[in-house]
């Protein structure tokens, strides 16, 4: 009885008559019932699905479905009922296949790119450059700004060429990260917000017509002055005419050269040229040039600045300024003397307190004093005068009969003939806190200390506030380095009573006391009292020491 052999979906393939063989309708050996020796066909049918039909050339019987191993592409393929399409993988090729369906995909060999087939057409997936012919296409990039934050931009290359980037934001890209280094290395050192071009490409520009600009000529389209509008300009106008500018509607201001002179010109009969100030909102005139007198006028609205010598031609020169400032480190007086018998009385500085016949507060000066003559004490000698403080009222003419008044200051250095203060002090190393009074000796971790025992011989003075003389007197403060009374009147904490005239020893704890003739030597004695002490508690009390 013969087979009946069916397909998958029970269409009948081929009837097989017994004891025949069939190898026209499928690439298998079919077997019909009865077959000598089919042993070698059934094992040989095995094979051909186990490799799948490998071979050079596709099957000859093959039906919808079958699978065949391109042995030389290497490549699995499945019959379509039309054609081998390859399974699982792209079809490679020279030229298009054919008989394309949705979604099949070609990788053209010749050009390395790969498509995708529509339905329609075949359309290009990438990249957008054949082989050989450099990298075209928009790429997108996350490149790193310097401040390490990833940035989204778009590249526009060409050939293998950035020639333009697209960006949402401005920034600089990093010099260091891989992305933001290659960026600047492009010719983009900074990247601005929107379209920019490359500085790396000769000749970049945007070609075609467009319908507003910016900037022309890389200034910006405002800068450009109007010749039909008002407008205003930052940069330099330069008119290259002698014949200048011209002002008004009749001419009336010009500017002009002449020989290199120039002229500003008021051309309206008797008409001003004025200069005006903004004060604080308000207009004010700073300069007039008159044109009916001819005067130059300042009224007093500003300040007037003279570069270079400054003569006034006149007999009174009066300042109504609150702080006169001279830069000069000499100011001349008596400039027009010409010996010394011309000179006056008086040359110096005068502090006015008060013009009107009301006031009653004396003018004080500062002056050369020309009346002073040396009278033999100096070492220098006054012959010719001496620098003078005075007062005098304003009636007193040339100091007819002034008055000597004081001088103050922090540091005077002079030769001395008197002292306000009365004692004699030098700084000395302490090591530790003293105060006004206290009573010090000679020892301890410095050089002296607070006396901390009675009947001290190691005695050796006071600490002083105000010394009439200080020696040694930059070698600390008062903290570090209080000033010591050697000799003369001086404040002591001095405990218990005394009489004026009584002797003062140590009592311990930087305090002094009376003490008695009997416990008095040479070398613990520190002064005598000055005034009479009547109460018991310690306090400051005026005595003068280095007198034994």
């Amino acid at each position: 009885m013969a087979y009946k052999i069916n397909n998958t979906f029970g269409t009948l393939l081929v009837t097989l008559a017994d004891g025949t063989i069939d190898v026209a309708t499928t690439d298998l050996t079919l077997i019909g019932k009865g077959y000598a020796g089919f042993g070698e066909s059934l094992n040989e049918n095995l094979v051909k699905l186990l490799e799948n039909f490998n071979n050079t050339s596709a099957p000859s019987n093959k039906i919808q479905g079958q699978l065949w191993y391109d042995k030389t592409n290497n490549q699995l393929n499945v019959y379509t009922g039309s054609k081998f399409k390859p399974v699982g993988s792209t079809e490679n090729s020279a030229t298009a296949p054919t008989n394309a369906v949705l979604g099949d995909m070609w990788f053209d060999t010749t050009n390395t790119q790969l498509y995708v087939y529509t339905g329609l057409a075949w359309t290009l997936i990438g990249p957008t450059t054949v082989a050989g012919s450099g990298v075209t296409q928009v790429i997108t990039e996350t490149p790193e700004d310097n401040t390490g934050v990833k940035r989204s931009i778009l590249k526009l290359v060409t050939n293998d060429t950035v020639v333009g980037v697209v960006s949402n934001l401005a920034f600089t890209p990093s010099s260091t990260e891989t992305l933001g280094s290659a960026l600047v290395s492009a010719g983009f050192s900074t990247v601005a917000q929107g379209i920019q071009l490359s500085s790396g490409v000769a000749s970049a520009k945007f070609r075609g017509t467009a319908t507003d600009s910016d900037a022309l000529g890389g200034v910006a389209a405002a800068n450009y002055l109007r010749s039909n509008a008002d407008d205003t300009t930052s940069g330099r106008i330069t008119v290259q005419s002698d014949s200048g500018i011209r002002i008004g509607a009749g001419n009336d201001i010009t500017m002009t050269l002449s020989s290199d002179d120039f002229t500003i010109a008021q051309t309206t009969q008797d008409k001003d040229i004025i200069f005006t100030v903004n004060d604080g909102g308000v207009t004010k005139t700073l300069m007039t040039l008159d044109g009916d007198t001819g005067r130059l006028e300042l009224p007093s609205v500003g300040d007037l600045r003279v570069k270079g010598n400054l003569t006034v031609d006149g007999t009174q020169i009066i300042n109504n300024v609150t702080t006169l400032s001279v830069e000069d480190n000499i100011i001349e007086l008596n400039r027009n003397v010409s010996s010394n018998s011309g000179m006056p009385n008086f040359t110096g500085l005068k502090v006015n307190r008060g013009e009107t016949s009301s006031a009653t507060e004396q003018n004080l000066y500062w002056v050369w004093d020309e009346t002073f003559a040396d009278d033999g004490t100096t070492i220098f000698g006054n012959a010719g005068g001496a620098w003078t403080a005075f007062k005098a009222s304003e009636t007193d003419t040339e100091l007819e009969a002034p008055t000597l008044v004081d001088l103050r200051a922090n540091i005077v250095h002079a030769t001395s003939t008197s002292a306000q203060y009365a004692d004699l002090a030098e700084r000395y190393e302490a090591d530790g806190p003293t105060e006004v009074g206290d009573v010090v000796c000679l020892g301890g971790e410095a050089e002296i200390t607070k006396c901390d025992i009675d009947l001290c011989d190691k005695i050796f003075g006071v600490i002083s506030d105000s010394p009439a003389f200080l020696m040694n007197a930059n070698a600390g403060n008062n903290e570090t380095h209080p000033m010591v009374a050697l000799k003369g009147r001086v404040f002591v904490k001095l405990k218990g009573k005394g009489q004026a005239g009584d002797r003062i020893v140590s009592a311990g704890n930087g305090e002094a006391r009376v003490a008695d003739i009997s416990e008095c030597t040479a070398f613990n004695t520190l002064g005598r009292l000055i005034k009479h002490k009547y109460n018991e508690e310690t306090a400051l009390t005026e005595c003068v020491i280095g007198v034994k």
